[in-house]
């Protein structure tokens, strides 16, 4: 797909955030009758989700969907029958074990079918009485979401005990505010989570999902790098469920304006200058706004030094590694660790020598698209885009 979009001046529809549309399904299943969804989004991993639940096949294939997968794990513990739980190939090799290992302790029957660790799994579902856990959450904050989903529908509560609440945490108290919204008593103390039975309501709750604030931050750097921009996006709102919602505080410095309208948000540029410093953030806690940041930061020359980053390795693709060789085409050479990416901000970057890489990564298309604003691009598959954005080209650049 050949891109270039020097201005950009547009208001610009965002879908429905996927997260937390993926947390209200597994509660709508739980606890049937209960909760009224008005809308869901349509991201594939959405899709994907709500038709696994209704269905309820024999084998529910996930495609590459990691929260789909880790939710449903825990889901179906505690439904009767026999489950397999699989996916693509890449999805299998995403890390599980520590949701197993703390699911079986609670009395759930697993069992992997090729590689310990990852998918596939064979699931016996049951009733789990509930109790304490402890789980190395460690690389994924989804194991500790997809466990507290399920703890209000046991019969004893479930307390968890958690290694951290450094990665991605933004994403754990998403997952507790959601579930306190029904009436549930949840607690947080430290690194500990307290989740009490579910007391059914006579009332009906309700769900409007908010707009997806993580697919708003593509905008944010398309305006910064382009000429005239200035987007405006109907729905967003603040205070917000969601984490990524630090987006327009990460692009402040940078160059650009958040103006909170009441019935959404308008972005717009400010005085862009570089500044002589490295810009330096810990992005443990959002770390799906690391690709964005530092493609803004190369379009325009910015030093930068992002850590809190070991989580990239196993998403989708490497996505430390992606960044790396795919800004080398346009004369970035950037330095990547176990949890960092940093650039000096001393080369000039020129149009690029070849087509980008999506690597079957949605955030890769989507971040690598704002370097559009500086030169003409071409992006492989950027169909890849409909697992958390299917109208992201038609609604930036149509």
């Amino acid at each position: 797909m050949r891109l270039f979009q020097p201005k950009l001046i547009k208001r610009v529809p965002l879908p429905l955030s996927k997260s937390e549309c993926n947390r209200w399904l597994i509660l709508e299943d739980l606890f049937p009758g209960t909760i009224n969804i008005q809308a869901l989004s349509t991201a594939d991993d959405v899709v994907i989700l709500n038709r696994l639940l209704q269905d309820k096949p024999n084998t529910y294939d996930c495609g590459m969907a990691g929260t789909t997968l880790r939710f449903l794990i825990a889901r179906l513990s505690l439904l009767p029958g026999k489950h397999l739980v699989t996916g693509h190939q890449r999805l299998k090799e995403r890390p599980i074990k520590p949701l197993i290992d703390a699911l079986v302790h609670l009395g759930a029957s697993i069992e992997y079918t090729e590689k310990e660790g990852y998918a596939p799994v064979r699931i016996i579902g049951r009733p789990i009485e509930g109790g304490e856990v402890h789980i190395d959450n460690t690389n994924s904050s989804q194991f500790v979401s997809a466990l507290m989903l399920i703890g209000a529908a046991l019969p004893g509560g479930l307390t968890i005990h958690c290694k951290s609440m450094g990665v991605s945490a933004p994403y754990i108290y998403m997952t507790a505010q959601i579930i306190q919204s029904m009436g549930i008593k949840l607690t947080i103390n430290a690194y500990t989570i307290r989740i009490e039975p579910f007391e059914r309501s006579t009332s009906i709750k309700d769900v409007k999902v908010e707009c997806d604030w993580s697919a708003a931050s593509y905008g944010y750097a398309m305006v910064l790098l382009a000429q005239d921009s200035e987007i405006y996006y109907p729905g967003l709102k603040q205070p917000s469920f969601q984490g990524d919602a630090l987006v327009a505080n990460y692009f402040a410095p940078l160059g650009i304006d958040t103006i909170y309208t009441g019935g959404g948000v308008r972005i717009r540029k400010k005085n862009r200058s570089i500044s002589e410093h490295t810009y330096t953030l810990n992005l443990s806690g959002n770390p799906d706004l690391a690709q964005t940041l530092v493609i803004a930061c190369v379009g325009m020359g910015q030093a930068f030094r992002f850590t809190g980053l070991h989580t990239l390795k196993i998403k989708e693709t490497d996505r430390l590694l992606a960044l790396k060789n795919e800004l080398a085409v346009i004369g970035a050479n950037l330095s990547i660790g176990d949890d960092f990416i940093e650039w000096n901000g001393n080369e000039t970057i020129h149009p690029p020598t070849r087509a980008f890489n999506s690597y079957n990564d949605h955030r890769m298309a989507m971040s690598l698209s704002a370097l559009s604003a500086l030169f003409p691009i071409d992006i492989n598959n950027p169909e890849v885009v409909d697992k958390s954005f299917p109208d992201f080209f038609k609604v930036l650049f149509g």
